[in-house]
């Protein structure tokens, strides 16, 4: 479909330089995607939120300047958001719904000031 065709063109674009081709991330660096639960569970919020605002792991004395994701609310419009979601919930074996855009517009919108 167009919807999983974007998705896939989004990730490579904006995803596989750190987190892998196939979804495998890089150990103590960045998360894999592939067989990760937190992508695959049934609530979303938390994984659109993750992309809208990037996020950071806590600074620990092992690792005081970990690896962080960036923000991509200024770059990725709700309808891309939703596309490279899905694509990430549906490959690499990971079966997940899909994301909708609906879903992305309300989480976005709910975190307006």
């Amino acid at each position: 479909s167009n919807t999983a065709t974007r998705g896939a063109k989004l990730y490579e674009q904006h995803c596989e330089q750190c987190h892998g081709n196939a979804g495998q991330g890089v150990a103590n660096a960045y998360p894999a995607l592939a067989g990760n639960r937190a992508v695959t569970m049934k609530p979303t919020a938390n994984l659109v939120q993750m992309v809208l605002n990037g996020g950071y792991a806590p600074a620990t004395e092992g690792n005081p300047r970990p690896f962080g994701m960036p923000p991509f609310v200024l770059v990725l419009g709700d309808s891309d958001v939703a596309a490279v979601l899905t694509h990430i919930r549906t490959s690499w074996g990971n079966q997940a719904s899909a994301v909708t855009p609906l879903e992305v517009s309300r989480i976005h919108a709910s975190q307006a000031p």
